[in-house]
């Protein structure tokens, strides 16, 4: 069940991805145009602001896929003089706190989208973005960002009960544990694969 779990969770990663991708794209286009619309002394005006909400999103919910993909930066000088089963304890540890943090910004999130949504807010801009349109997607990034977080936890908490380091390291490690593991630690740790 648990391998289920994970791989629905990649699974839904890779199409955020692409559909950040051409959010991203979408984004770059609107710039361009305006660049070269700034060159003709004309502007559509507000692309400022619309790239600022496109980061915004993008960051919430890019985080999400880069843990799935261990790609989030660890401070790894201490980290690299432990043993194998500290550095488990470390990669616990850091999991877990990620999941606390980011639980921590989605729940402080939701008010200031629910305030928006209620009040109706728009921004003090020209373009008078309803606020809770932007803020709803970029909640919804850091809510999955929490979810992923908490079961890339859970999941690693359950490895560890089964003896299936390899299998744990695989899921909250670095990207490059396996090769810090002597074939000793590989053979020993091995638990079923899926």
């Amino acid at each position: 069940m648990i391998d289920a779990v994970l791989r629905g969770i990649k699974a839904v990663n890779r199409v955020i991805l692409i559909g950040l991708g051409v959010l991203l794209w979408g984004g770059v286009m609107i710039v361009l145009l305006d660049i070269t619309l700034r060159l003709a002394g004309s502007s559509l005006g507000g692309t400022d602001e619309i790239s600022g909400y496109l980061m915004a999103i993008l960051a919430a919910w890019g985080m999400g896929y880069t843990l799935t993909a261990l790609g989030h930066i660890r401070i790894e000088a201490l980290r690299d003089r432990c043993g194998t089963d500290l550095k488990l304890v470390l990669d616990v540890l850091a999991i877990a706190s990620v999941a606390v943090v980011v639980t921590l910004i989605a729940v402080k999130g939701w008010p200031v989208f629910e305030r928006s949504w209620l009040s109706d807010s728009r921004a003090n801009t020209p373009l008078e973005t309803l606020l809770w349109t932007v803020q709803l997607p970029w909640f919804l990034g850091w809510a999955w960002f929490a979810l992923v977080a908490w079961v890339q936890f859970l999941a690693a908490l359950v490895f560890i009960v089964r003896s299936e380091k390899l299998r744990a390291f695989d899921l909250i490690g670095t990207a490059n544990e396996l090769n810090d593991l002597s074939d000793d630690d590989r053979s020993a740790q091995r638990g079923p694969q899926p």
